[in-house]
């Protein structure tokens, strides 16, 4: 009797090992979930993107320079900044909130197919805004792309100034010819001209002879 007893204990504990195990694989199995939660997680960062980034121009002097920057609807908090000649702004997207800004410049925001857009317009370019640099930077993400502007001449500037200085000539010239010809025919001019007419002071002596 006592050596089936002992018999006994021991299969019992031989089952108690092999079902232990089979708890644990259970208890491993309940791992994925976590899995989930870290998938879940990485989608959020696809919020923190941009759909427009800005890029560089290179425009003619005189022509208008546009740059523009757009972030997903999801996270359309963004801040577009403005450096160059006419000083240092920042645009605020999406309420929009702005600095007094000087004429020629202009920002704007927009909400429009599923991104908030932030816009800054250089209506009319010089040769100081050469390398002009707007930087972009959404909220709680490290990535700020920026770029520059370059303004070159393509020689209209000095067809003008030749432009300006032959019309000025010859309109010079024009003035001239004018005055000298009403000169000639007006004789209120000339009077003006010569100053009052003096009698030549002369003595003259009569004699008799």
């Amino acid at each position: 009797m006592r050596k089936m007893v002992s018999h006994i204990c021991l299969l019992l504990l031989a089952l108690l090992q092999i079902t232990t195990p089979s708890s644990a694989q259970t208890a491993t199995t309940a791992i994925p979930p976590v899995s989930a939660t870290t998938t879940i997680s990485a989608a959020n960062p696809a919020a923190l993107s941009y759909s427009i980034r800005p890029s560089g121009l290179t425009v003619a002097v005189g022509e208008p320079a546009v740059f523009r920057c757009g972030v997903p609807k999801a996270s359309p908090n963004l801040t577009f900044t403005f450096f160059g000649s006419h000083g240092n702004y920042s645009l605020t997207c999406p309420q929009g909130h702005m600095e007094d800004i000087p004429q020629g410049l202009y920002g704007s925001c927009d909400m429009k197919k599923g991104q908030s857009l932030a816009v800054w317009t250089l209506k009319g370019t010089s040769f100081s805004d050469n390398g002009t640099k707007v930087v972009c930077q959404q909220s709680n993400n490290p990535d700020a792309p920026d770029a520059v502007l370059h303004v070159y001449d393509n020689g209209a500037s000095y067809a003008t100034l030749i432009g300006c200085t032959i019309g000025g000539f010859f309109g010079i010239l024009l003035v001239f010819g004018l005055s000298y010809t009403m000169l000639q025919r007006s004789d209120t001019l000339q009077r003006c001209f010569r100053g009052k007419e003096t009698e030549d002071d002369m003595t003259i002596i009569v004699t008799k002879d």
